[in-house]
């Protein structure tokens, strides 16, 4: 009996073993990867960021969990792509083309006056970092995979004077950064690089004309339809900047086949929701400009002057390109073409309506 006894003691404690290395092996198996952001959590980027996460941990069963650190409380915008390559976080969204130009200078191909159809962007940039090698390169090089990028919402000029053609802009002080500066300085115009707070301080207190690089919900969320006479589209400037998500190489390749199934499943459900999120938010804030009842004329082009924009600001944003693309590729030109090619193939399905439009057809009751 005792001899029976110590047998079921030395089962007993077997089985606890067992079930302990069990739990240990499931704990282990759990992959956790750090995610950091520096773009505001109510900004759409970072909206479907949670989304994709959100999404990865419920399809993977727990399998996948992130450590999420938001609004740049991590690292701060400059710090992430470097941070991404060194493999100090695992996941991330930022602006790379923008605080890290001498490294990702070919992301930079999202330039104004290609495109005011944000959803044709989404799918363009894909396609070409999918077939480009020196694009890939530009990624694969830093120990970086590139998952989806999503544009900005459109932008324009809102200020004090009315902007029809390029040379309206002449002899005025615009607010405006990076490749739309390019198109202010063909105009005529003297562009003034300063935040967006402090454009939105100097418009008002008429210490400028206009500013420029302004998203169409941003302006109005923040106020600058109550101090401004005229915004105008600039002949579809639009899209002119995206954010760009992407994981760590290392850290995506030591996933197992099934998660990253997972990730790569939700990851491409990513610019669908993108489509929905964007045309409702630019709905919210033309809703809100309406209900706010403020004189501005809009000024929305005819496909005939945008037309003539374009012929205008075309060669100048491809030969900046080209330009800045040059320190890395001989390739710049062809790059640019491929992506403009791309646009004007999802342009035709494209359901976007970019901001000016949607509030002058809603204010229209259309």
């Amino acid at each position: 009996m005792k001899f029976n006894l110590n047998i079921r003691n030395i089962v007993c404690a077997t089985a606890a073993a067992a079930a302990l290395s069990g739990l240990a092996s499931a704990a282990l198996a759990e992959t956790k990867l750090v995610y950091a952001g520096y773009i505001s959590e109510r900004s759409i980027a970072t909206t479907l960021d949670k989304w994709f996460m959100d999404q990865v941990e419920e399809r993977s069963g727990g399998d996948i969990t992130f450590e999420r650190y938001y609004g740049g409380s991590l690292m701060k915008a400059p710090d992430l792509y470097p941070g991404l390559s060194r493999g100090a976080i695992d996941f991330s969204t930022g602006v790379p083309q923008a605080y890290n130009p001498k490294v990702y200078p070919l992301s930079n191909v999202v330039l104004p006056w290609i495109t005011e159809k944000a959803d044709a962007v989404v799918y363009a940039f894909k396609d070409l970092y999918d077939s480009n090698a020196d694009l890939q390169n530009e990624f694969t090089s830093q120990g970086v995979q590139m998952m989806w990028a999503l544009p900005f919402p459109d932008g324009g000029i809102w200020g004090s004077f009315p902007v029809r053609v390029p040379s309206d802009m002449d002899g005025k002080r615009i607010r405006a950064v990076a490749a739309i500066a390019w198109g202010v300085e063909k105009g005529g115009a003297s562009p003034v690089p300063m935040s967006f707070a402090d454009a939105v301080e100097a418009v008002n207190r008429q210490a400028i004309d206009a500013m420029a690089n302004t998203p169409f919900d941003s302006a109005v969320n923040n106020g600058v339809p109550k101090i401004v006479a005229y915004a105008s589209d600039a002949g579809r400037l639009g899209i002119n900047s995206v954010s760009i998500a992407s994981f760590n190489q290392a850290s995506f390749d030591k996933l197992s086949d099934e998660q990253k199934a997972v990730i790569e499943e939700v990851a491409a459900e990513v610019p669908g929701r993108y489509v929905e999120l964007i045309n409702d938010a630019i709905a919210t804030a033309a809703k809100k400009w309406i209900e706010e009842d403020t004189n501005v004329e809009v000024i929305v082009s005819t496909d005939e002057e945008a037309a003539e924009w374009k012929k205008v600001m075309g060669p100048v944003m491809r030969e900046k390109y080209i330009e800045t693309a040059s320190e890395v590729t001989e390739n710049g030109g062809a790059l640019y073409d491929q992506f403009v090619e791309l646009v004007e193939k999802y342009e035709a399905d494209a359901v976007y309506t970019p901001g000016l439009a949607t509030y002058a057809k809603m204010k229209a009751g259309n």
